[in-house]
């Protein structure tokens, strides 16, 4: 019994040792103490990431109280009320609630094999060139009718001489694949525009479109390739479906919350 006693004595004696040692000052910033126990943690995250200067526990410390003392500063500023800030610190907020609430659904999910199948069988991997004549974002409407009719005229061109595409890409096209003839290459169709793999889909090689408009202008497109399933990456489509499926979790997420907000559209204003 009296071993029991000292057992447990020993114990709740070690015990309250450790929580003295964790709520030790090592220092105080403006009337703000750092306890042993923040620099610990501090230390143990900075040993995790490479650097080429010594990680020391002094070092480490200095870090804190530059942090304390910036943190402080930028308070007697009154940044917080900055509005470039106030959007820094909403993402914040909104990234934390999204982590703390649905990392385990994240963690959760789970791409198998014939998943991946059932995937690549209705969206391909296209090898394609193109002739882009670029739009600004936001472009006027003789921008887009001069775009359109240029592109018309080079797709004529291009119905009674297909062979003239490279040609023409080499001469017209505005970007940098011109000098390759317009090709990119290889790509998943989540790397292409939407408008752009729907003119493609389900088209042979050699098939050249009429003139397609996405967010980056006109393009008109060759397609000069299609890849099996046998020569994909797969972790890439792994990848793919895991954000699609990151993203259902996160659409219903947001519905559940629209539910209870008290939310106004004003699509005439849009």
């Amino acid at each position: 019994m009296k071993l029991l006693r000292l057992t447990i004595f020993l114990i709740m004696t070690s015990s309250m040792f450790s929580l003295a040692d964790e709520n030790k000052v090592v220092a105080e910033v403006n009337g703000k103490k750092i306890t042993q126990y923040e620099l610990d943690e501090a230390y143990k995250q900075r040993l995790l990431y490479p650097t080429h200067q010594k990680v020391t526990k002094q070092s480490v410390l200095d870090e804190l109280i530059d942090r304390r003392v910036g943190v402080d500063k930028a308070r007697e500023e009154k940044l917080q009320n900055d509005p470039y800030v106030t959007k820094l610190i909403e993402d914040v907020l909104h990234n934390a609630l999204i982590s703390k609430d649905l990392q385990e659904k994240f963690s959760a999910i789970r791409v198998t094999e014939s998943e991946v199948k059932s995937y690549y069988k209705n969206n391909k991997e296209y090898r394609t060139s193109h002739i882009l004549f670029r739009l600004r974002a936001i472009p006027s409407k003789e921008e887009v009718s001069s775009g359109l009719k240029f592109m018309t005229s080079l797709y004529a061109q291009l119905k009674k001489e297909p062979s003239q595409f490279e040609d023409l890409a080499t001469k017209h096209s505005q970007i940098g694949t011109n000098q390759s003839g317009g090709d990119i290459g290889y790509l998943p169709p989540t790397s292409m525009a939407p408008e752009y793999y729907a003119a493609i889909e389900g088209k042979p090689v050699g098939h050249i479109t009429a003139p397609v408009r996405t967010q980056f202008g006109f393009h008109i497109i060759k397609v000069t390739g299609v890849k099996d399933y046998k020569d994909i990456d797969v972790n890439l489509y792994r990848r793919i479906i895991f954000d699609m499926k990151r993203d259902k979790i996160l659409d219903d997420y947001y519905a559940g919350l629209r539910k209870s907000a008290k939310i106004k559209i004003f699509k005439e204003n849009l």
